[in-house]
Parts: structure tokens; sequence; C-alpha cells
């Protein structure tokens, strides 16, 4: 018993060397950017350009509907995870599973 406490002062007597001794971590040097590199770069720099007119937006996805009539063909407004901490119920769109909406569990 007299061992097991002997060490355990030892160690916790160390403790405040071992934090001074630590030495920070030495960094490297920024590589070299060569010719070709810097060039890219400046064209970054510029900004982005505007896109073309012709081209069409990208849909937007909803996160949540209020009726199967707001989701995609083949697939059914659900409640998926029960109700909400404020009370309101979890909707959101689905492919159905037998004709139905999955049951929560």
């Amino acid at each position: 018993m007299k061992k097991l406490v002997l060490v355990l002062l030892a160690l916790l007597a160390l403790t405040p060397f071992a934090k001074a001794m630590a030495q920070a971590p030495t960094t490297a040097p920024a590589p070299a950017i060569d010719a070709a590199t810097a060039q890219f770069l400046a064209t970054l720099a510029g900004g982005q350009t505007q896109a073309p007119s012709d081209l069409t937006p990208a849909p937007l996805f909803k996160s949540g509907c209020s009726s199967s009539a707001d989701c995609p063909k083949g697939q059914l407004c659900c409640n998926l995870c029960g109700t909400s901490p404020d009370g309101n119920p979890c909707l959101s769109c689905t492919k159905p599973l037998n004709g139905h909406c999955p049951l929560v569990g």
C-alpha cells in the first residue's frame, strides 16, 4: 500500500514539470509558388462571371409538405417522425409502401 501511495505522489509531483517541458510543434514553411500557380491564382482573384441567360435554374427541393399535392409524382406527404417537440407532425414527401404511408414506430 505504501508503494502505491509513493508512486502516485511521485507522478503528481512530476505533473507541473511535464507541462513546462512540453514544446510547441514546429510549422513547416509555406511552399514556394511557381509562375503557373501564380497565374492560376490570379484568375481566381478576378471573381466569378455572370452565368449565361439561357441556362435554366436548378430546381428547389422542399424539406416538408402540407399535402400529397406538394410532393413529386409517385410520392405521398407522410408523417415520418411522429410529433415534433412543438406539437406539429413531421410531414415529408416519401415513396409509399403498399400504396400507403410507412408506419412510424
